[in-house]
């Protein structure tokens, strides 16, 4: 079909001009797509990171997982200075004593299940009442990624509350 002025017309004219203006879906479509794809990007990018200030322990985790033979359920990992875990966890002198020089930081995974001394890598502290314990706190120095000690606790000598 052609216009008043011997042009084709697309599906649609525009009035009052004489012109005809074609409706083009394509570009349209490709430009809301490419919206939503770039909008939602920023949601479901892969990260590396724990979300809390103890995201610089994610490299303790496979660590401590191994310490405790992956027993039991994983409950929360702590960032600590190695003061400061030593005194949390009442056993300052041999954490101390473990750790060396050069650590300033640890990381402190807890695990959740039954666990006895002898299931656990490099046991720290006196043994539980009865020879088990309910968590196994694996203490983990940073960056160097060795494990100073696992301690084993009827109770978590920690606030681990929110994992992530």
């Amino acid at each position: 079909m052609t216009g008043r002025n011997g042009r084709r017309i697309g599906r649609r004219t525009v009035r009052g001009s004489g012109l005809s203006a074609r409706i083009r879906p394509i570009p349209v479509v490709a430009a809301v797509v490419t919206s939503l794809v770039l909008g939602l990007a920023g949601c479901t990018t892969a990260r590396d990171t724990l979300g809390t200030n103890a995201s610089s322990c994610f490299e303790a985790l496979a660590v401590a997982a191994d310490a405790v033979h992956d027993q039991g359920t994983f409950a929360g990992v702590h960032l600590l200075k190695l003061t400061a875990a030593g005194t949390d966890l009442r056993l300052e002198a041999e954490v101390m004593a473990r750790a060396g020089p050069g650590v300033h930081d640890i990381c402190v995974v807890s695990y959740r299940g039954n666990f006895r001394v002898d299931q656990v890598m490099r046991p720290l502290g006196a043994p539980p009442a009865g020879g088990h314990g309910r968590f196994a706190i694996v203490i983990v120095s940073k960056p160097q990624n060795r494990v100073i000690g696992t301690v084993i606790r009827q109770t978590q000598p920690l606030r681990f509350g929110h994992p992530f």
